[in-house]
């Protein structure tokens, strides 16, 4: 017997070594994954890729198995997606920034292929398993996240361990005051997207449970994530997540639509109430234990759970029957607009505590204008105007500033919007502010009577929103940037690199906010259509599903998450962020694991075509996987001996920033008395330095060649500077403040400062920007060409 027992678990083990891990495995792998996610940060990225891509490779080929079943048309289309990443760190602007950013995919999509090769079981199990992983990883966040307003019992800890490998993660301030948390991740927007796919699949999860216990984990999971999602309070993802729900509703079956919606009801009430509750007690600056926050989310999650219990079921099963569900939900969904139309417009006082600023806006028209207020004591303001102009540049012009009781303005022409910032000395109750002109009176908004105070200062504004309209103008600049390769793109973090050369006014942004013109300049046409393909192709994969009579019961989830991300994709970063990506990644996974083989071009996958498929996935890591490792030995040599050889020895290493050693290596010589081999070898460099397209290497190599004397060269790199890097009014002024350190009583040199002038003068006149230098500099100018 005992033979026979060995002889089966040997067996068992060789044709699946993961079958072990199935049980309880997923706390581990939730915990795992968040640390993975959190470690992808700048400063670690490279460190976990170098951890993630041989774990991959090991664990695919002890899994071959479970992955081979798993190739589906969804995860082809990632792969080439990431492919074309890839491709781009050959011609690249910039390899420091492409490297950054392809490493956040790269982790992203070995993530993915991991938990693909780690969830076992037969029928639904491996997807739900996957998903509760993501679901727990993403809930684990938003608990942080909560907790850095309140406790701090539970973030403390957290933060700690991942201070341990990052600095990102030390003094975070967790909230902007009055208006949202920000999160672990220091960013609301890209928080909303991920919590909120958290969201969706903690509800496809519950719907789905058998066990109360179960049930009852993924309520609390759906819960945190829900509450972090609200505090968090993205504009945009607030309103494509609406829409995610109306998908996910069209997508359940009938006969889960009563539960579907009731849960969604159930947890929008709950969420709210908490929502209002902290933002009335915790929303301020972190100064100490705010027990609040942590209490509203156990209270809320231990409420959401009774209810489900104890109410739920029988709501549901009356509900279930009835064929007015539709007209119910229709009529709640119009009470619901009813009541925020409501909430927008009823208003009224509001209490001014010291320190605090009340910023509040209104739209009133061109024309001049007096205050009137009541107020148990004085108040002072400052009223400022917006045009369009101003709207994108995030400027404003000041109409009228001091007390309250004495203010009149007068609101220009071209005015979009005009906003009155309210402060006291002392604790005052202000009832209410009006202007009066003689084009109109109105009254400004102060405290909303039906909306918790960070939404209504986040809804401030909303008609001249100047974060929406600068992101057109972020678009509109993209736009011009793909035109410059529209077929491949510039390569991954081109964004970054070159957008100062195409501003009509300088802002500063790593990215496009719009991950389909950002894919235009990173990747040009082929990488847009591979990735409207991975989306279509994964839309395609969860219709085709849906039609069956048996599918996977996440698969409403999945679609409803897959709206949510190809909406938000339109309007913030997420696709270009370390902490996104996985569970990004991870639904696409998750698609073509539930629903891929409902494609009909799945069946011309062959065992040979999916292995083949991991074949070259495995290559592909594997090529890649030594290069990076040379880059890090690269950057590990010079940090420990900087010598001229060291230098050299890495350039030759390093495929990605090579540059960044040439440049070292040139800058040093400037300071040094060297040979004339080094010397030779600096110009080398710089001469091949100067053929790159950047927004910093210029400045250094006019340094270089006006040091060594080479006035025209010197010369001839300021003027590439200054054009590439045109619209920050900080290149010009380093510019001039070189060229003055550099002075020199030659007619080339003239020459070159008037020509740099003469260059800064028509930018000026064609741009909406100015740019201005200091009064040195303009006496500089003056002195040496008139």
């Amino acid at each position: 017997m005992g033979k026979k027992y060995r002889s089966k678990h040997r067996s068992t083990f060789f044709s699946d070594p993961f079958a072990v891990l199935d049980r309880g495995s997923l706390p581990v792998a939730v915990v795992l994954l968040f640390l993975f996610i959190s470690l992808g940060v700048d400063d670690t990225m490279k460190g976990t890729a170098l951890l993630l891509i041989p774990l991959t490779l090991i664990c695919g080929l002890l899994g071959i198995r479970r992955l081979l079943h798993r190739v589906t048309p969804p995860l082809i289309a990632l792969l080439l997606v990431v492919c074309m990443d890839a491709l781009t760190l050959f011609y690249a602007l910039s390899g420091k920034f492409a490297l950054r950013e392809f490493l956040q995919v790269l982790n992203a999509f070995c993530l993915t292929l991991l938990l693909l090769v780690l969830a076992g079981g037969e029928g639904d199990r491996p997807g739900r398993w996957m998903a509760s992983v993501l679901e727990g990883g993403l809930a684990l966040s938003g608990l942080v996240s909560i907790d850095l307003i309140s406790t701090r019992w539970v973030s403390t800890p957290v933060l700690g361990i991942l201070s341990l490998f990052s600095n990102y993660y030390r003094n975070l301030s967790g909230v902007e005051p009055g208006i949202r948390i920000i999160s672990m991740f220091a960013n609301p927007n890209v928080f909303a997207g991920m919590i909120g796919l958290g969201v969706l699949l903690s509800l496809g999860l519950v719907l789905s449970s058998e066990k109360r216990g179960e049930r009852c984990f993924h309520l609390v999971c759906l819960f945190i994530s829900a509450l972090a999602f609200v505090l968090a309070f993205s504009m945009g993802a607030s309103a494509t997540i609406a829409v995610a729900f109306l998908v996910y509703l069209a997508l359940e079956r009938r006969e889960r639509r009563a539960e579907l919606f009731l849960l969604m009801l159930k947890t929008l009430v709950l969420t709210v109430l908490a929502a209002a509750l902290i933002s009335m007690t915790a929303f301020h600056a972190w100064s100490g234990i705010q027990p609040v926050p942590l209490l509203a989310l156990v209270g809320g999650s231990a409420a959401l759970c009774a209810l489900d219990l104890f109410v739920g079921r029988r709501a549901v099963e009356k509900l279930s029957g009835s064929k007015k569900l539709p007209f119910l939900i229709g009529s709640i969904v119009a009470v619901l607009a009813v009541f925020l139309t409501a909430a927008c417009s009823m208003t009224g006082g509001a209490i001014l505590n010291p320190g605090e600023v009340l910023r509040r806006a209104a739209y009133p028209d061109a024309g001049d204008y007096t205050l009137s207020a009541v107020a148990d004591g004085p108040v002072q303001v400052s009223i400022e105007t917006q045009n369009q102009r101003d709207t994108m540049m995030h400027t404003s012009t000041v109409l009228y500033q001091g007390a309250l009781d004495q203010a009149s303005f007068t609101v220009p022409e071209d005015s979009m919007v005009v906003y009155f910032n309210f402060t006291a000395s002392q604790a005052v109750s202000l009832d209410s502010v009006s202007y009066t002109g003689a084009n109109g009176s109105d009254s400004v908004p102060l405290g909303y009577k039906l909306l918790p105070s960070f939404i209504a200062n986040r809804l401030q504004g909303l008609w001249a929103n100047q974060n929406a309209i600068q992101r057109l103008v972020f678009f509109s600049d993209g736009m011009k940037l793909f035109r410059r390769s529209p077929v491949i793109g510039l390569g991954l973090g081109s964004f970054e690199n070159a957008i100062a050369s195409v501003q009509s006014f300088y802002y500063e942004t790593r990215y496009a906010h719009n991950h389909y013109v950002q894919a235009l300049v990173d990747t040009g046409i082929i990488g847009l259509i591979l990735f409207v393909g991975l989306i279509s192709v994964s839309a395609a994969a969860v219709f085709l599903a849906r039609k069956k009579e048996q599918f996977h019961p996440l698969t409403p989830a999945l679609g409803a998450a897959l709206v949510f991300m190809a909406g938000h994709a339109a309007t913030e970063v997420i696709f270009t962020h370390y902490a996104y990506l996985p569970a990004a990644f991870i639904v696409f996974g998750l698609i073509g694991l539930c629903c891929g083989e409902a494609i009909p071009a799945a069946r011309f996958l062959t065992g040979k075509v999916k292995a083949g498929v991991l074949a070259g996935a495995a290559a592909f890591l594997i090529a890649f996987l030594m290069p990076l490792w040379n880059n890090t030995q690269a950057n590990q040599l010079v940090m420990m001996n900087l010598t001229f050889p060291n230098l050299s020895r890495a350039v030759e290493m390093d495929k990605f920033e090579w540059a960044d050693y040439m440049l070292t290596y040139v800058v040093n010589t400037m300071d040094a008395d060297v040979d004339d081999e080094i010397r030779q070898q600096a110009d080398e460099y710089a001469q091949r330095l100067s053929q790159l397209d950047s927004n910093m290497v210029p400045f250094y190599l006019a340094d270089y060649y006006l040091t060594t004397g080479r006035t025209e060269q010197g010369i001839a790199m300021v003027e590439k500077y200054v054009t590439y890097v045109s619209a920050n009014p900080d290149t010009w002024q380093q510019a001039f403040d070189l060229l003055a350190h550099h002075e020199r009583d030659e007619d080339v040199y003239r020459a070159g400062l008037a020509r740099i002038k003469e260059l800064m003068d028509a930018w000026n006149a064609e741009n909406m920007g100015e740019i201005q230098v200091n009064a040195e500099t303009q006496a500089f100018l003056a002195r040496v060409i008139g």
